[in-house]
């Protein structure tokens, strides 16, 4: 169960979820028409589910304002004055919170009116630059107090003229404030920008019938509008799904097996969408269904489902205004693909809630992320040893960006890597329920239990863990990691036995699998006397270790029990497993157990119990004194003293771990 104390919280890992859910209004949706409904000649209704922070922020401003706002259950009644706010003797003080939607879109509406007002926010948004220069095109007064970021003092007037504007940068906020501008101006506005920009903005007003033209050509757009033209209501909008918001749940489904989930009534808006069309180049699978048109947006269900082997790609240039909001996530899914992703120009990422550029790179990297910063375009390429480390990496000093602390969300809730996220209360930004909604989704059957389980040599940890996989049945597989060392044993004494070739042991490895590991010779005892000089051979350990989490992870069994030396230390730390046991027992017992065992079998002649007692004692030093992981208890893991002739007791108590584990779920 996720760990929340003091707004800092540890997600749950390796989960899966299933079901049909409907997300929180689109926050980009809800601001607009709030807005637009606001200078709207009539009564305007609209049906917010769930809002966030974000939407009531832009509620409470209109309201500041002089408008009147009336709420029913999920539905927001709005008395529109037309064109312009009602005049106030007083300066009026607008709190925008972290909204920085909001503050661009309301701008220019108070500019343009006889409003005397100061324009503030929070700690983040006042550290963003405000990049509304252009209103004075329209000879808007707007005065920042800080060159160009909040706060800002505003001395409206009514007599606003056109204008002719460019904008360079795909921000659908810049273009959204200029159309803005344009509407509460006298006369017609031409706004030229790039044609990869988020069109919510043009979409609603046409839907309307407000007089508004937009020309489009392959990377340029001119919007044409005319001012102080008449504005209808909105009548009875129900607010669809928020795109953004379904991202996240979107990555979590297709990382985590066996996860379907169908997301109702999303907006499918072609440029909000740009993250699922990258998702679906990766190889994702998912699917639209009832798609219709919607107050002149696409509308539909989004179904996503569980994919493994996804590739990376290159993000573009041109890709990234479609994206904006949803590269860190997108970022976390490239860390499980099987090629490199690379993503080029992120530079509007950093007049984010946060420098989103640095604050992923910075945590990815302190998570073991295969990334790579090269100015303003990142490189990732899986992950790297840091990843299983025993440490519990903090998300902290990200400005409280609702987006950063969902995007690590997903990254430890769909591996097992433990990961704490401090000021994880910011969510409520744009997905106020996020945890009750992954909440409702838990599908808890389909939970996979690992079990790992270090020891010595003879210890019965081999013995142990077979039995309890023969009580499991077909619920469980065991893997015995050091028949690895074994299987590398063996394919060098077959060469003859001379001086290691360690690259000729490595390639060995290209082909291994449970089934290879079943040979009943990796049992001899003239491996058993050779195998430690494999085994301490630094770079054979350290190929060795993905192999082994590969066999882990892969398999499809829910009880998954691993036996061997640095299983709990080493290869599974920390969260990575479920259950950590160390087994031990007196060497004396141990070597009178390899004695019977290697005396029963056909192939093994002049078994001598003195030599088996002192091969035990010589790898016991070896294992216990060697410089690259040593053998030892870690101190999560729970000492099972196999001491006595049979295994009952200590197998006894490891299924009743076991099964404590599954009642969890």
């Amino acid at each position: 169960m996720a760990i929340k104390k003091l707004n800092k919280l540890i997600p749950d890992n390796d989960i899966c979820i299933k079901g049909s859910v409907r997300l929180s209004s689109d926050k980009s949706l809800t601001i607009r028409s709030i807005l637009f409904a606001s200078i709207a000649h009539g009564i305007s209704k609209v049906k917010i589910y769930q809002p966030g922070e974000d939407a009531l922020t832009s509620i409470m401003a209109i309201k500041k304002l002089g408008i009147k706002v009336n709420k029913y259950e999920d539905q927001y009644t709005v008395y529109g004055l037309g064109i312009g706010y009602p005049e106030t003797k007083k300066k009026l003080l607008i709190d925008c919170r972290n909204s920085g939607t909001t503050f661009r879109l309301l701008t220019p509406l108070i500019a343009g009116s006889k409003i005397y007002a100061k324009i503030v926010g929070d700690q983040s948004l006042t550290k963003r630059p405000y990049r509304l220069e252009f209103l004075k095109e329209f000879l808007m007064n707007i005065c920042p107090t800080e060159r160009n970021f909040l706060p800002i003092n505003i001395k409206g007037h009514s007599d606003c003229i056109q204008a002719e504007i460019k904008i360079d940068k795909p921000s659908a906020q810049m273009v959204s404030a200029a159309t803005l501008a344009g509407i509460i101006s006298f006369g017609e506005t031409s706004i030229e920008c790039p044609s990869n920009v988020r069109d919510h903005t043009s979409r609603l007003l046409k839907y309307l019938n407000y007089p508004i033209k937009v020309f489009k050509n392959k990377n340029k757009q001119t919007i044409k509008i005319l001012g102080k033209q008449y504005l209808q209501p909105i009548n009875n909008y129900k607010i669809p799904s928020d795109a953004s918001s379904s991202a996240f749940l979107i990555c979590i489904a297709i990382l985590t097996k066996g996860s379907q989930i169908r997301i109702k009534n999303v907006c499918l808006n072609p440029y909000r969408i740009g993250f699922i069309k990258i998702l679906k180049k990766m190889g994702a699978k998912i699917r639209f269904e009832n798609i219709h048109q919607y107050y002149g947006e696409p509308t539909g269900d989004v179904i996503a489902s569980y994919t493994p082997n996804m590739k990376g790609i290159d993000i573009k240039p041109d890709e990234v205004a479609s994206i904006i909001d949803e590269v860190p996530v997108l970022l976390i899914v490239s860390l499980f693909c099987k090629t490199e992703s690379k993503f080029y120009n992120l530079s509007e990422l950093k007049f984010k809630e946060s420098d989103r550029l640095k604050t992923m790179f910075e945590n990815l990297k302190l998570c073991g992320a295969n990334v790579k910063r090269n100015k303003d375009n990142l490189f990732i390429n899986g992950i790297t040893e840091k990843f299983f480390s025993n440490n519990i990496p903090i998300i902290k000093n990200f400005n409280k960006d609702h987006r950063i602390a969902m995007a690590f969300y997903v990254l430890s809730s769909v591996s097992r890597k433990k990961i704490q996220i401090n000021d994880f209360n910011c969510t409520k930004v744009s997905f106020p329920n996020f945890l009750q909604t992954v909440k409702s989704l838990r599908f808890k059957k389909n939970k996979k239990i690992i079990v790992a389980c270090d020891g010595g040599v003879a210890t019965g940890k081999s013995s142990i863990l077979r039995k309890i996989k023969k009580f499991y049945k077909s619920k469980a597989v065991f893997i015995d990691s050091g028949l690895l060392y074994r299987y590398l044993t063996l394919a060098h004494l077959n060469t003859g036995g001379g001086k290691i070739n360690i690259k000729y042991l490595i390639n060995c490895l290209n082909s291994v699998n449970i089934t290879k590991l079943q040979n009943p010779k990796l049992h001899s005892i003239r491996i058993s006397n050779y195998v430690s000089k494999i085994a301490k051979i630094p770079s054979i350990r350290k190929v060795l270790i993905p192999i082994q989490r590969k066999l882990i992870f892969d398999c499809p069994n829910s009880i998954i029990l691993v036996g061997g030396r640095d299983i709990c230390s080493k290869i599974l730390p920390a969260g990575f497993s479920d259950i950590k046991l160390f087994i031990d027992a007196k060497v004396k017992l141990r070597a009178k157990r390899r004695f019977l065992e290697l005396k029963a079998k056909k192939d093994e002649k002049n078994v001598d119990f003195k030599e088996i007692l002192n091969a035990l004692k010589a790898r016991d030093l070896a294992d216990k004194s060697r410089k690259v992981s040593p053998l030892k208890k870690t101190k999560d893991s729970i000492l099972i003293r196999n001491d006595t002739n049979g295994i009952s007791r200590a197998l006894e108590k490891i299924i009743f771990l076991i099964e404590s584990e599954i009642k969890k779920y």
